[in-house]
Formats: C-alpha cells, structure tokens, sequence
C-alpha cells in the first residue's frame, strides 16, 4: 500500500493548530488507524518521539524527513529495521516513554468505537516499530489452553505485564469500581440528556448498554491514567469523524465541553481528523457535525 504520509504532511500535521501541541499525533494516529491506513502510525511515532527531545522544534523540518527516510528505509530492509529502530534509544527519556504509551492506550480506546481488528493492525503496527527498550514488560508467554484446563487467568497479572492502567489485575470488585467510574464519566460527558440517551439506547437492546457502560466506559474510556479524560474526548472525536455517524459525533463534540476541553482545540482536532481521513480517501454522505 502506497504511504500517504512524507515529511511535509509530518510537519503539516505538527503545526495544524497551537492547541493541539501535544495531542495532534495522537488525533491522527488514530484517525489514520480508523481509517485503515495502519501502515502510517510509525511515521507519527517517531516524529513525535524526535520532536519531544530538546531543542528539536528548531529542527522540525530537518526531522520530519529523516522520520520518514528512517520508516521508509525499514519497510524496504526489514533485515535491518530492528538495528535501525533501537538506535539512539538504549535509555529512552520519561517522556519517550509516556509518548509511547499514549500511543498504544489511544489506538486500544479506538477499538469499541470503530472495530477491534483495526485497533489490532494498529497496535501491531506500533509494536514493530517501537524501540525494544519502550516495548511493554512481558515475562512469560501465555498459554489459553493451559488457563482453561486449571481455571486460571488467560492473561498476565499486571506484576509481569506492566500497563499502568490496572486493567489486567483487576478483580470482580475491581469492575465493579470501574463499572460506577465509567457511569460518572458517561453523565459528565452527556450532562442533562445523559438519562434520555441510555434509555434510548437500553430500549433498542437491553444488552447494548450493558455492553457500552460494563465493557466500554467502565474499563476503558473511563480509565485516566495513562489518557486524561480531556484527552480521551480528543480522541473519541478522532476515531468517528471519520465514520459518517454524525449523532455520536455531535454528542461527543458537545460532551468534550461539558468535560472541559477548549472549544477551538474540539474545532481543530475535528478538522485535523477530518484532513487525516481525506488523505485516506474517506467521503461522507453529509456534512460533518460541528459544534
């Protein structure tokens, strides 16, 4: 597939807007990931890794093409793409750390509201450009056959596979503590049409909103420690503009206020979302909401 990201639209991306400073790669990120353009997210990671170090914004320009160069040298010589990547990050910074993993948490938030096998093809996408020293912390492999003949977890405990969210320790009240944290974060979103809205949805199927506040806002949109709720809304917004389903995106355009975002970062992050998406080839059947 022919790439559709090259170093202007890098640094296009990166300058789009000043109140998008440090969320615009993950706006696109994940809008180039709904969209079903994976292959581009290890441009932006590590454009956004080179550009959080000191004094690279004065280098932008210079950087966005050797980002490039460097993605497009990988995927012509996988033999070397491994050398290639780990070079210059055996002790990665903080903040190439806490980059990388809002990263991987933004495209995981992706995955309810525009399909799981994009946000697979999205992570793994990440994963095989990501510096082995920025990798999660994974001990053991795990065996799904051996966790159904013992009832045990078919999963790590968070000891060996270090996420920082909490999510995979969890226990049954655990989930229940998420369960009421995703409920008060769904009300802050929606406000007063909070009641109409889960009715609505409880009244065309019990089991839809069951799933969406048990599975969806408990456990995932809820969770802040990686995303700040702030910035969760941002990328909500950048996973259904590209989608045509206007009704989510208005609510969420007006539950981003509600929240406390800034509305011209909304403005700009729906617009940025909305170039990503027409590079991708996206239409739509109507004009796009807005606030």
């Amino acid at each position: 597939m022919k790439s559709v990201l090259n170093a202007q639209r890098l640094i296009q991306l990166s300058q789009f807007h000043p109140k998008l400073q440090n969320i615009w790669y993950l706006v696109a990120a994940v809008t180039f990931s709904v969209c079903n353009h994976p292959q581009e997210l290890p441009k932006l990671y590590h454009y956004a890794l080179a550009l959080s170090n000191e004094n690279a914004d004065i280098h932008r320009i210079t950087l966005a093409g050797k980002c490039n160069d460097m993605v497009d040298n990988c995927m012509r010589r996988p033999d070397l793409r491994e050398s290639i990547i780990n070079e210059g990050f055996q002790q990665p910074s903080i903040l190439h750390s806490t980059i990388t993993r809002k990263f991987r948490e933004s495209i995981l938030k992706s995955g309810p509201l525009a399909g799981l096998p994009k946000a697979i093809n999205g992570l793994h996408s990440l994963k095989e450009y990501t510096p082995l020293s920025l990798l999660p912390s994974v001990s053991r492999e795990i065996d799904p056959w051996h966790a159904s003949v013992n009832n045990c977890r078919p999963y790590m405990s968070n000891e060996e596979s270090k996420t920082g969210t909490g999510r995979v320790e969890e226990d049954f009240e655990d989930r229940e503590v998420a369960m009421q944290r995703g409920l008060k974060h769904w009300n802050s979103i929606y406000n007063k049409v909070s009641q109409r809205i889960i009715n609505n949805m409880n009244s065309s199927y019990p089991d839809l909103w069951y799933y969406t506040l048990v599975h969806v806002y408990g456990p995932l949109l809820s969770n802040d420690e990686v995303l700040s709720a702030q910035e969760t809304s941002f990328i909500v917004i950048a996973a259904l503009v590209p989608q045509d389903v206007n009704p989510q995106l208005k609510g969420h355009l007006r539950g981003a206020l509600n929240i406390g975002c800034d509305r011209e970062a909304i403005e700009a992050a729906r617009s940025l979302a909305i170039l990503v998406a027409k590079w991708c080839g996206v239409t739509w059947h109507a004009d796009i909401v807005k606030l």
